[in-house]
């Protein structure tokens, strides 16, 4: 039987939980700026969809610290797996659709899209092209 070793277990548990609050507060500070209208918004399908995701990855360290604490390996239980991918696929698809009407709202206000240096950067909208960087 392979050994649990907790003090792993903690720290992959940590990483993740660190992972799962940056994510969140990057997408939730994109949904704020696109809400409230800022001058820059910046969003993304990706950004969009990170939000939706953060119950799965919590539920996986949540998972990891019960092995971790317990010393042994755990069953998952699959009712709540399920409710999480649930939720990943349906913000996966409200991401994609909602990505496209941003971007359409975004535009007919007068707001110009800035040139990505990247194709997974979010894509960034400004109130004049004089505000792209």
């Amino acid at each position: 039987m392979d050994e649990i070793k907790p003090v792993k277990m903690y720290f992959v548990a940590t990483i993740l939980l660190f992972f799962v609050a940056l994510g969140a507060y990057g997408s939730i500070t994109s949904y704020i700026e696109y809400f409230l209208k800022s001058e820059t918004v910046s969003f993304s399908f990706q950004v969009g969809v990170i939000i939706f995701g953060i119950p799965f990855l919590a539920r996986g360290a949540y998972f990891l610290f019960i092995c971790g604490y317990r010393k042994t390996k755990q069953k998952a239980n699959n009712k709540i797996n399920n409710a999480c991918v649930a939720i990943m696929i349906f913000g996966i698809v409200f991401s994609f659709i909602f990505s496209f009407y941003v971007e359409y709202d975004l535009t007919s206000r007068g707001y110009v899209k800035c040139y990505k240096k990247s194709m997974l950067a979010p894509t960034e909208y400004v109130i004049s092209k004089d505000m792209c960087k």
